[in-house]
């Protein structure tokens, strides 16, 4: 039996493992076992120098100074040609940089206010600032990092329940300006 046999053997009895309807702690036992035995077996494989093939019979070839670790394929073609062809690496040239003008010094934007943002997102989306407070209050109350479309869908529910009265187009742009800030 061949090292990629008995990994495929071992992943299948896992996968059984997995399917059973109450795994036990012994299970999990087996499962830690199988997951080892699958790793060492993935470990052992070994790959030719010259195509990057797996294989289980994996042969170390000399020819003239050349060795390599080769697959039965490889092999066989060195021996009919008489060389090893290892795949040599591009070498790379330097590339002749332009000289460039300096940029002028740009001084780095000190990060909006919360006051600042409130009063973009009121200018862009008409919305009341003081909506626009509960809306960034709710999306900094998010426990984890959503996407923005169900963070929209939880900030619709939010304001729902809240009986705040926004559109649905401003609401949704002022979740992505606060979402991005």
């Amino acid at each position: 039996m061949g090292k990629l046999d008995q990994i495929e053997k071992a992943a299948q009895k896992l996968i059984a493992l997995c399917q059973k309807e109450k795994p036990t702690k012994t299970d999990k036992q087996k499962m830690l076992t199988l997951h080892t035995d699958i790793l060492a077996g993935i470990e052992n494989l070994t790959e030719c120098e010259l195509c990057g093939a797996i294989s289980e019979v994996i042969v170390k070839m000399s020819l003239g100074e050349v060795t390599a670790n080769l697959c039965k394929e490889c092999g066989f073609k060195a021996l009919e040609t008489g060389k090893i062809q290892k795949s040599t690496t591009r070498k790379r040239t330097r590339s002749v940089k332009k000289p460039t003008t300096p940029k002028p010094e740009e001084k780095p934007k000190e990060p909006e206010t919360p006051a600042e943002l409130h009063s973009r997102v009121e200018e862009q989306t008409g919305i009341k600032k003081t909506d626009v407070k509960r809306l960034h209050k709710i999306i900094e109350d998010i426990a984890t990092p959503m996407n923005l479309t169900n963070t929209f869908t939880y900030v619709k529910r939010e304001v729902e329940n809240a009986k705040l009265k926004v559109e649905e187009k401003a609401l949704k742009k002022a979740v992505e300006i606060l979402v991005a800030a």
